[in-house]
């Protein structure tokens, strides 16, 4: 038991850490910057070297309040996002299988990592690559196989409900309004979580998204004091969150 707590200490320290490079590396991805990727040292605003006590994951952006003492801005918020999210997975683990074997944790984790990346990405760019959502799609037909938290036909009816019905609802959205609602890689995202969740749970999960959504707007326009409907936000994340949330209930 206290090898156990040793080791949830020693990742929940860690976690955040690697929340930092996987931002780092997407950045760098979303920016087409091919340079060799460094683990934030520097300020990416003044690009000034950032003291050991301000690369501190979570500690230094709440304690400093994302302020650099040069410039006026520590770190992009996306830092923060990614630590508090691969800290957040971690835990989400450990809580639900409660002492995780060591292929569960490396398994979990890492499509935790991957679908933080996507959201960063989403934020970033306001897109979700064919080159990552079609593959995660493959991956979730396949998974059956592998998990036996659902049947193959459930995965791949929740690929083909998923993809057609949120293609309908953006063609109406477009046709109706004369701008894009939800886009394709929404689309294909939707679909690819159909094959990890199944066709049953699809209408927990849009509705769970788009509430989470929908929460955000209201809050982000309480905080700016800005109402605009017309205002465009990545669905991305909030599809990732739900997603791995409900898929993590199907996992028995």
């Amino acid at each position: 038991m206290d090898y156990l707590y040793a080791n949830l200490i020693f990742f929940i320290c860690v976690t955040p850490i690697i929340g930092t490079i996987v931002a780092k590396v997407v950045i760098c991805l979303a920016e087409n910057d091919i340079s060799p990727i460094s683990v934030s040292s520097c300020c990416d605003g003044c690009h000034d070297r950032l003291s050991l006590a301000e690369r501190i994951p979570l500690i230094s952006y709440i304690l400093t309040k994302g302020k650099c003492k040069f410039c006026g801005e520590l770190r992009a918020p996306i830092y923060f996002f990614a630590e508090v999210s691969s800290l957040l997975v971690f835990i989400t683990i450990f809580y639900k299988f409660e002492n995780p074997i060591l292929s569960q944790l490396i398994l979990f984790y890492s499509l935790g990592l991957f679908l933080i990346g996507l959201a960063i990405f989403d934020i970033l760019t306001k897109r979700l690559p064919d080159i990552a959502t079609l593959p995660f799609l493959i991956i979730g037909l396949s998974q059956s196989y592998w998990l036996y938290n659902i049947q193959f036909l459930d995965s791949l009816f929740g690929v083909i409900t998923g993809g057609a019905v949120t293609a309908t609802v953006a063609v109406a959205f477009s046709k109706l309004k004369g701008r894009t609602g939800v886009g394709w890689g929404d689309v294909k995202l939707i679909g690819a979580f159909g094959a990890w969740i199944g066709w049953q749970a699809l209408p927990l999960f849009i509705l769970l998204s788009s509430v989470s959504g929908i929460l955000f707007i209201v809050f982000k326009s309480r905080v700016t004091k800005r109402i605009n409907i017309n205002q465009q936000i990545p669905f991305g994340p909030f599809l990732c969150a739900s997603g791995w949330l409900i898929w993590l209930q199907t996992i028995t």
